[in-house]
Order: C-alpha cells, then structure tokens, then sequence
C-alpha cells in the first residue's frame, strides 16, 4: 500500500489500532494473505492460506505472529477469518512448529477442523500459481 492510501486509511479511522490488510487470490485456489499493521504501520501478524471450492479443501501455508502479540487471541481471530473461507472443508496446514501444534490443536478442538500438519493437498491448490490483489482494509475484520 502506498503512502498516501496508508495516511487517508489512518485519517479515516482515527480509533482504529490494529489494520487487518487483505492480500485476495486473483484465481480460484490461489493464495490469500492477511497482514495487521498497527499505526505505525510494523506488521503485527501473517497469515497466508488457500481455499479450493472445488474439493472443499483449504490449507493455511504460514501463521506468524510478533511475540508482543502472541496469546492474545490475534492467531485465532486469523485462522477463524480463513475458515469463513471454506466452512466444513477439510483443512490442513504446513509443518509446525512446537508453539503451532499446541496452537493448533487448541483450534482443532474449538473449531472440529483437523488442521493436519504437511498433509496433502488437492490438485487445485498444489497446482494454483501465484498471484493476489493489492491490499484492502478485510471488511470481515473491521466493523
């Protein structure tokens, strides 16, 4: 995002601490990617994920989150905005680490989604090239 759209965006929502960025795919199953910025625009937080419609399949690719913010509820608020994403779809993500199992076994107990680490995935979203829009506030997350 440029300058002048980052200022307008903080003119315009003078409460607002935490921006959640919207990175969409350009193409069916491609990668989506949130990042929060907090008003001094240091990035916060990351999630990248795919969602393929077409075997109701998703994958979170990457969580990563700035130990200032870690256990504040931030990781969940994401992963919870990816699954709006593919409700019921059965959903897997890449390797962890032992800070994401415990995660993500939390988030499999809330949620009923497996979240199985390196498990494999459709075509769809093995094969999607990459590609996404430029950012937008991610209306999901901002009231």
């Amino acid at each position: 995002m440029d300058e002048f759209r980052w200022r307008w965006m903080l003119l315009r929502r003078p409460r607002t601490e935490r921006f959640f960025l919207l990175h969409a795919a350009t193409r069916p199953a491609g990668f989506q990617d949130i990042r929060v910025y907090c008003r001094d625009r240091i990035s916060d937080a990351r999630l990248v994920w795919k969602v393929c419609h077409e075997c109701k399949r998703g994958v979170i690719s990457k969580i990563s989150l700035s130990p200032e913010v870690q256990r504040q509820g931030l990781g969940t608020l994401l992963v919870d905005r990816a699954l709006l994403e593919g409700r019921g779809y059965r959903w897997t993500t890449s390797s962890q680490s032992p800070d994401g199992q415990a995660f993500f076994r939390a988030m499999s107990a809330r949620t009923g989604a497996e979240f199985r680490a390196g498990a494999r995935t459709g075509e769809h979203i093995r094969e999607s090239p990459p590609g996404r829009h430029r950012p937008v506030l991610d209306r999901r997350l901002h009231s």
